[in-house]
């Protein structure tokens, strides 16, 4: 499975760069987020592949419909993480592979290929990023903290922005870019928390190389779930004192 794994993510990354490289077809889906003809033709060339080598296995993609439910193992894949990034030429894009045993990741991958970085990892064996053990950061203090946020309209759905204002008030400084962005930059030990909301596809990869690289991910709640619908990824070290203020309750709750 991860000789299989690599093989489609390469191929996959591959074609998306191409298509980075080209003029692309832009869509909206009913929630209004991008989708180009690139993330459809992506995931079809990955399922491909994985369906030629485990026909039985499960799959769940972003963009096409998932099969074989009920398999012990599932294939989880976001063509392209950072599809609007993608499509105005910012070089931080991935392409995401999980592999679940009993819906727990045991494979993740995420590749990079504008800046031609691969990060991969295996349950218990750690992670590398181009054969090379990562190394997360060992920040201990909030305060000298750098925290990378998804978008602020995800938060507002969630009734969360005055945690969120709290902790980015509590750390050493900031920037809302994305999951994609972030979980590269907490791998190379660059930033120290990441947060965002977003679907399986978002994080089942992600998941697995944040525990492996020696960090923690769980849900705003600090559940180890990679569907809840949110994710927190940390050093850590700190992972306890973000969670407090995570749950701490808003002025809009009683």
């Amino acid at each position: 499975m991860l000789d299989v794994a690599i093989d489609a993510a390469k191929k996959g990354g591959d074609l998306a760069y191409r298509y980075f490289k080209t003029q692309l077809k832009l869509t909206y889906k009913a929630d209004n987020s991008i989708v180009t003809n690139a993330d459809v033709e992506v995931e079809k060339l990955i399922r491909k592949i994985i369906a030629k080598h485990f026909p039985d296995h499960g799959i769940i993609g972003e963009e096409l419909e998932n099969t074989n439910p009920k398999a012990k193992y599932q294939w989880v894949i976001d063509p392209i993480d950072g599809t609007k990034r993608f499509a105005i030429g910012h070089q931080y894009w991935s392409t995401l592979i999980a592999v679940l045993e009993n819906d727990k990741p045991i494979i993740g991958i995420s590749f990079f290929p504008a800046t031609d970085e691969f990060f991969l990892a295996q349950k218990n064996k750690g992670a590398l990023l181009n054969n090379h053990r990562l190394k997360i950061s060992n920040i201990k203090k909030l305060d000298d903290a750098f925290v990378v946020f998804g978008s602020m309209t995800h938060f507002v759905k969630v009734d969360m922005i005055s945690q969120i204002i709290n902790l980015l008030s509590a750390t050493r400084t900031n920037i809302g870019d994305g999951f994609s962005v972030g979980h590269n930059f907490l791998l190379k030990g660059k930033v120290d928390v990441v947060l965002e909301t977003g679907n399986i596809w978002d994080f089942a990869a992600p998941s697995l190389l944040v525990h492996e690289a020696g960090g923690r991910f769980t849900d705003f709640k600090g559940k180890d779930s990679i569907s809840s619908g949110s994710a927190f990824a940390s050093n850590g070290l700190i992972h306890d004192q973000v969670l407090k203020i995570l749950n701490a309750p808003s002025p809009t709750q009683p």
